[in-house]
């Protein structure tokens, strides 16, 4: 009856799903209050993400998430990553899981960002399993790249290809993991308030476009919403920060199908 139930919401959402069940990582509270943007970002998130914002970690940082989708058990998802500056860029090491013992795919990443010059470039390399009850365990590799350029002290111009090696599946189905394009702008109004903007296109796919704003309140806690034009989803959240920790949260809104729920944690090991 679990399993029936579990293929029914599956089939029914899968446009709201499709991120989780095509292996795409979750892009993390910061980037879900904004719409769903994530290209332009150099935070503890953005092993996740793009990984050439890995380089705005200057110290040892530790990142914990937990998304739940529709208030649904089996379709909720858990994701923890480090980040850490060595003397040749900075490294990361990522994992997240996503659904339960009947259905679920887990991802373990590693990724390393350099900048040079007003560029930040970011490599990173996916170990993605699938399993499902019943017929068995899949794994494939998927590789990424990004970078963010600083134009101004105002702009700033990202970039992130998700699956440019075009992972398959399934070889027997021709089943492919998705290839994902993310160009970004984010101009800095003043010392308050930011505005972003993202357009998306998996290729196989309609595109989308995002558009976000957060506001800093007063050095320690930030709001933030956004707008997806593809899923039509409102996004909402906020994050809060004292002393190692930052505490981010962000929802999702949907008439028809309920609100999903994004919860993440920040720790800055040498602050």
């Amino acid at each position: 009856m679990r399993l029936l139930l579990i293929t029914t919401l599956l089939l029914c959402f899968n446009i709201i799903l499709k991120a989780q069940l095509s292996g795409i990582p979750p892009v993390g509270p910061v980037s879900n209050g904004l719409g769903g943007i994530s290209s332009p970002f150099d935070n503890a998130w953005s092993v996740f993400n793009n990984p050439a914002g890995l380089t705005g970690n200057e110290q040892l940082t530790g990142v914990f998430g937990y998304q739940t989708i529709f208030n649904f058990a089996p379709f909720n998802t858990v994701a923890a990553a480090v980040t850490s500056p060595t003397q040749y860029g900075t490294a990361a090491l990522g994992f997240y899981r996503f659904g339960d013992e009947i259905f679920s795919s887990q991802m373990a990443s590693a990724g390393f960002a350099k900048t040079i010059g007003i560029m930040s470039l970011g490599v990173k390399a996916n170990y993605l399993q699938y399993n499902i009850q019943g017929f068995g365990r899949r794994s494939v590799f998927v590789a990424e790249m990004g970078g963010i350029a600083t134009l101004t002290n105002k702009l700033r111009f990202g970039m992130h290809i998700y699956n440019f090696t075009q992972s398959i599946i399934a070889e027997e189905s021709g089943e492919k993991i998705p290839t994902i394009i993310r160009l970004s702008l984010q101009y800095r109004i003043n010392d308050e308030i930011d505005i972003y903007a993202e357009g998306e296109k998996d290729v196989d796919l309609d595109p989308d476009f995002k558009v976000g704003l957060s506001y800093d309140l007063n050095g320690m806690v930030e709001l933030r919403t956004g707008f997806s034009t593809l899923t039509n989803r409102h996004s909402f959240g906020a994050g809060f920060e004292i002393s190692k920790f930052i505490i981010d949260y962000a929802l999702k809104s949907n008439s028809n199908i309920g609100s999903t729920h994004n919860f993440g944690i920040t720790y800055k090991f040498n602050k």
